[in-house]
């Protein structure tokens, strides 16, 4: 049975750098969340938690999340500014003379 690696500053050093190789501009860190070991958190690039990922995630799974996460963000802001222009349409009598 292989025993899991720690998530300490090596662990994270490392993991960062090979993010950084893949061109991914995600970043993990130690979290102060649990106190399991078994997890790390995801960081966006700039620095905020983006949520928990297991210390058997790879740095290429983590790069594919961070990407899916920057796509699901992305279009939830394009689907809110369509929303908020639609609104403002309505208010001012615009809609429907698309």
């Amino acid at each position: 049975m292989s025993k899991k690696p720690a998530v300490d500053k090596d662990f994270v050093d490392a993991f960062n750098l090979d993010l950084t190789r893949l061109g991914s501009v995600a970043q993990i860190a130690i979290t102060n969340l649990t106190g399991s070991g078994d997890v790390f958190e995801l960081l966006d690039d700039e620095g905020q938690f983006v949520t928990l990922l297991p210390v058997t995630a790879t740095p290429e799974v983590t790069a594919a999340a961070y990407r899916l996460y920057g796509q699901g963000l992305n279009r939830g802001l394009r689907a809110g500014e369509e929303l908020a222009w639609s609104k403002l349409r309505h208010l001012i009598g615009a809609a429907g003379k698309d």
